[in-house]
């Protein structure tokens, strides 16, 4: 049948298996091109969290709803298990009636989220092509989620080994970490620290310094084996969901991405999950996508202009007022929520931000290329990213 045809999908991150595995299970033959050889080959075996603030469902029935299951490390924190620090080094504690984010471990050991979905996907009936990149897309559907191409946002860290007890530990500061944050997460005597940054790249390594001095200076922690990482993310003020309703785009590729703290794993994996239903149901991407990602990626735009605006009496103020909550996931869901002051502030933040992507690999018309955004009569004035 015509509907049964191959399905090219490029890249095997969370949203290029999620797709695979979506359309797997529904009987299409679902083929992997990752140029690696392995999964999670961009990181390093540290650790990120599925955030838990931003949905009123939780991110463990996000991913069952989506077709997932958990065989990855994927430990609850709750606002009790860690603490914060503001830029006067003052501790405050929150409280969240459920987790406010998992755990996840990112790379190619074997408790990673990377190596979950690659098992669940070649459970399905998946065929990964590992070691093949892909130059242009062959004839039919294509989904291709090949990762960020631009450093928006950087960070700079550790992993190392501890005695110390779980724990997460959060720092706002714009002396260690410019319009951005830093972080400690420990699990299992493994932890990760590091610090991100919104701008000022050429500094990072004083950045990265200044924040591990604070580290040492507020969390009494041995530090064991001992190994520097950097990542960087890409995020564009609208994103690019199709070239010819032949050829989807997902996750970081498209530009999703959440522009207030960087936290894209979600959007990766809904995206791929609704690229593969679109072909599967033969209903519109770029619909899902409105649907069911748009408000949310919009408001998290709106919500980088005005985190970038707060500075740091701006965070002492913000943190403050969260250890006088019970929950502090309502209010924290809240500033995701449509409004018409966000719908404001999203353009404000639109004209303001603009993505370092400017791909100067492909102009051509009518072109396959992978790195390809734009669909005939494409020309360098409309590649904006």
């Amino acid at each position: 049948m015509d509907d049964r045809k191959p399905v090219t999908i490029v890249g095997a991150g969370p949203g290029g298996l999620t797709a695979a595995i979506t359309l797997a299970k529904a009987g299409y033959n679902a083929i992997v091109y990752e140029q690696n050889q392995s999964v999670g080959q961009r990181f390093n075996g540290d650790f990120q969290g599925l955030e838990n603030w931003s949905d009123e469902e939780d991110s463990l029935q996000f991913l069952e709803n989506i077709g997932l299951r958990v065989n990855f490390l994927c430990q609850s924190y709750k606002g009790n298990d860690g603490y914060f620090f503001g830029p006067k080094l003052k501790k405050i504690k929150v409280q969240t009636l459920r987790p406010l984010f998992y755990l996840i471990e990112r790379g190619s050991g074997h408790h990673s989220l990377d190596q979950g979905l690659k098992a669940q996907a070649e459970e399905a009936g998946v065929k990964i092509r590992w070691g093949e990149k892909l130059e242009s897309i062959p004839t039919g559907r294509a989904i291709v989620g090949t990762g960020p191409k631009a450093a928006d946002a950087i960070a700079k860290g550790l992993i190392f080994k501890t005695s110390h007890k779980d724990v997460f530990v959060g720092y706002l500061d714009n002396r260690i970490a410019p319009k951005a944050y830093s972080y400690l997460l420990v699990n299992n005597g493994k932890a990760t620290f590091a610090t991100c940054m919104f701008e000022d790249f050429k500094n990072e390594k004083l950045y990265y310094e200044k924040a591990l001095k604070i580290l040492l200076k507020t969390v009494d922690i041995d530090i064991h084996e001992e190994k520097e990482f950097g990542g960087f993310v890409n995020f564009f003020n609208e994103p690019v969901i199709s070239k010819d309703d032949r050829i989807l785009y997902i996750g970081e590729n498209a530009g999703f991405q959440d522009a207030l703290w960087g936290f894209g794993i979600k959007y990766a994996m809904l995206s791929g999950y609704l690229a593969a239903q679109s072909i599967i149901d033969g209903t519109s991407y770029r619909k899902l996508y409105e649907q069911n990602m748009m408000s949310k990626f919009r408001t998290s735009l709106a919500n980088r202009w005005l985190f970038a605006h707060l500075y740091n009496p701006g965070y002492s103020y913000i943190l403050n007022q969260l250890t006088k909550m019970e929950d502090v996931i309502p209010p924290l869901r809240k500033h995701y929520n449509t409004s018409f002051s966000k719908k404001i502030i999203f353009k404000i933040a639109k004209r303001w931000y603009h993505s370092r992507l400017i791909d100067k690999q492909c102009m051509h018309e009518h072109c396959d290329c992978v790195w390809c955004r734009h669909g005939k009569h494409a020309h360098a004035s409309e590649i904006n990213y």
